[in-house]
């Protein structure tokens, strides 16, 4: 028995008018796992926070899992280019790592001898303190680093309880480690902080005062770095926010010299501090272009707690370019819920942002890309006016990690959630060039018959199990847009075929299919002629 599903109806509502759907270069990857995803459950509290590309092309993904009793575990996975789990990392391609009560990661760097260097933090519900672990290539604790491969390290002034902090990672031209983040200071207020440590994992003492640098704080209104970069001279940028009050936060990039004192030569005193919205603002990475400039992106919010991503553009000497977007900064505003959480600058000097947009938790956002060029102008040949977003079937996603593959393709990944508020692990691929990746025929278990297929023609589905009552199809336009979705809706089983009328309004090119049922999940690319 078959059903037939006419989808004429339905997608030529989509696809009437001026508007037709054409395979796009930032599309997702098809050649990645066959949808351009993964998703992998570890536990139901994933938060995946950093992702990297080994010169090898195999992908490392680095985050945290809380499982049913809050106990946070450490988790790196290691991905093939092709999305598959690579087997000879760790476990089965999974590193886990288990410290006290909770064991997080918020960010990584490749050293240059291939080891994985992990930071964040670890506490035992009593203190806070900053968490390294380095790997070997293989997913090993590295025994040369550390204690056994891992650095614990408390620098609180705090006389109980501290907590400390570690949100980024970088290193500089010896090899010596830099963290930044927060930590508490005597009066237990959070200050912003970068802490050296040498390459085997030791504190270095050498730098600032007893191996952190820090700037003066106000009494009230914690602060945090949040990113760090190193500039070619050796000294050091960090962004992230500052506690003006206990209700404002403003915007903050600093510079410090190579030793860990404040560079005065950067905004006068070394401190830039920058309100956007006179509200909240907060810097979440930063990228040293190649004339010494700054970027820096992150969130604004208004006096209506409305997120918006914010991209901002400091002179080398710590000043706002005021040549760069609107008066120094670009602002994008979605929907109620928009961030900025990863930067790149691409080697023609375009400007690539990843975060999430839309209403906000606990489900309505999904992974956005924006794409300016040098002047801060929106590139309006990537997807819609500058912003390419993608919506995976069942879940929202938050993206808190990117990284660009030798051949230009873009990784992200962070947390997809279900409307359930189960959080997994998830990394997705993008084009980022007119070469488009074509999965095969048959993705998972499902068959399309024919394909290629001509548009208004008959599109056969077949799956290797039954389709059940409660059986979900979707199709996404190669720009990832959801351009139908029903449940189908019948009493009986069906013996694993559909039948699907096309719409004669499909323009040429890739789209993909699913159709997911009782936990099973089929999907293919349609190649429509």
């Amino acid at each position: 028995m078959s059903l037939t599903r006419p989808l004429t109806l339905a997608l030529c509502g989509l696809l009437s008018g001026a508007t037709a759907v054409h395979a796009q270069p930032e599309a997702l990857d098809l050649s990645f796992n066959g949808t351009g995803y993964v998703v992998r459950p570890v536990n139901t509290g994933d938060n995946m926070q950093k992702l990297l590309v080994q010169p090898d092309g195999k992908i490392i993904a680095a985050g945290m899992s809380f499982d049913a009793t809050f106990t946070a575990r450490a988790h790196v996975l290691r991905f093939n280019p092709d999305g598959s789990a690579d087997n000879t990392f760790a476990t089965d391609g999974l590193f886990t790592y288990e410290l006290d009560n909770e064991a997080l990661l918020y960010s990584a760097v490749l050293t240059a001898e291939g080891k994985i260097l992990l930071a964040g933090a670890t506490t035992d519900y009593q203190t806070y303190r900053i968490l390294l672990l380095q790997l070997n290539a293989d997913g090993t604790l590295d025994a040369t680093f550390g204690d056994g491969g891992v650095t614990v390290q408390a620098v609180s002034l705090a006389p109980n309880n501290g907590e400390d902090f570690a949100y980024d990672v970088a290193l500089d031209a010896e090899g010596n480690i830099l963290v930044c983040g927060n930590s508490f200071g005597a009066d237990y207020v959070r200050r912003p902080v970068v802490v050296r440590f040498t390459p085997s994992g030791a504190l270095d003492t050498a730098f600032g005062v007893d191996g952190v640098a820090t700037i003066p704080v106000n009494e009230v209104g914690a602060s945090a770095f949040k990113a760090i970069a190193v500039q070619p001279d050796g000294k050091i940028v960090a962004t992230g926010y500052f506690g003006q009050s206990e209700f404002w936060y403003l915007f903050v990039v600093v510079r410090f010299n190579a030793d860990g004192t404040l560079d005065e030569t950067f905004s006068d005193d070394g401190v830039k501090k920058y309100s956007y919205s006179d509200v909240d603002d907060s810097g979440e990475d930063v990228v040293i272009t190649a004339d010494g400039s700054i970027l820096i992106a992150g969130k604004t919010t208004d006096a209506n707690y409305n997120i918006s991503s914010l991209l901002i553009k400091f002179t080398p000497a710590g000043e706002v370019d005021e040549t760069f977007g609107l008066e120094g900064a670009v602002s994008e505003d979605i929907g109620q819920f928009d961030y900025g959480w990863e930067l790149a600058e691409l080697e023609n000097g375009e400007i690539l942002v990843a975060g999430t947009a839309g209403n906000g938790p606990p489900t309505d956002f999904d992974m956005a890309l924006w794409k300016y060029d040098a002047s801060g102008a929106p590139l309006t040949t990537w997807g819609t006016d500058g912003l390419v977003q993608h919506m995976l079937p069942e879940y929202s996603t938050m993206v808190y990690a990117m990284d660009l593959q030798a051949d230009g393709k873009i990784l992200v990944g962070g947390q997809a959630r279900t409307d359930m508020n189960q959080n997994y692990f998830f990394v997705a691929r993008l084009g980022n060039n007119t070469n488009i990746g074509i999965a095969d025929r048959t993705v998972n278990t499902a068959v399309l018959m024919p394909n290629p297929v001509a548009a208004g023609s008959q599109l056969r589905v077949v799956t290797a199990k039954p389709i059940g009552n409660t059986a979900r199809i979707t199709l996404h336009g190669a720009d990832g847009r959801v351009l139908f979705t029903e449940q189908l809706n019948q009493a009986a089983d069906h013996q694993g075929t559909i039948a699907l009328e096309l719409p004669s309004g499909l323009q040429p090119g890739a789209y993909m299919l699913t159709v997911s049922d009782a936990g099973e999940r089929y999907a293919a690319t349609v190649m429509v002629q």
